[in-house]
């Protein structure tokens, strides 16, 4: 009996209902997958089920497959556009929707410190990205000296 869940084909094993897809896999490598691993259809069509479209990969490559998406991991598709990330170089992958807003293949490339320059003494420093609106000074010493230089020239 073939029934249809969230657009995925379900059949019936021994009195079980199974995902299609799964179901295909577990055939394939001889065992029931463990609760890490995840079943990607390559060419996203939920229905098509061939084993040369499915891909066995664990939870996170398969979140990564719909959204980062790396010609070394899956299938370059025709209306996949590439882009060059902003801080490492390399080449990722996506529709054009899901990447034209992108400037970084992961979040792991996304900045976490800059350099700034101290407002008092000229040194640069490194502060955490989230902070850069609130520091102007290396350290407290240079902030002090600072205000106090300020304070001299107030009426």
């Amino acid at each position: 009996m073939l029934k249809r869940v969230n657009s995925y084909k379900t059949i019936i094993i021994k009195n079980e209902e199974k995902l299609e897809h799964v179901y295909v896999m577990e055939q394939h490598i001889g065992r029931t997958l463990y609760a890490w691993e995840s079943v990607h259809h390559i060419n996203e069509i939920k229905t098509d089920n061939h084993i040369d479209n499915l891909f066995l990969c664990s939870r996170e490559e398969h979140d990564k497959a719909h959204g980062m998406r790396t010609v070394s991991m899956y299938k370059l598709y025709p209306n996949w556009i590439g882009k060059t990330c902003s801080k490492c170089h390399k080449k990722f992958y996506g529709s054009p929707n899901s990447i034209k807003n992108r400037k970084r293949c992961s979040v792991s490339c996304k900045p976490i410190k800059v350099d700034k320059t101290c407002y008092s003494c000229g040194n640069i420093y490194t502060v955490p990205i989230q902070q850069v609106q609130n520091w102007e000074y290396c350290s407290r010493l240079c902030k002090r000296k600072a205000n106090n230089d300020a304070s001299k020239y107030r009426p």
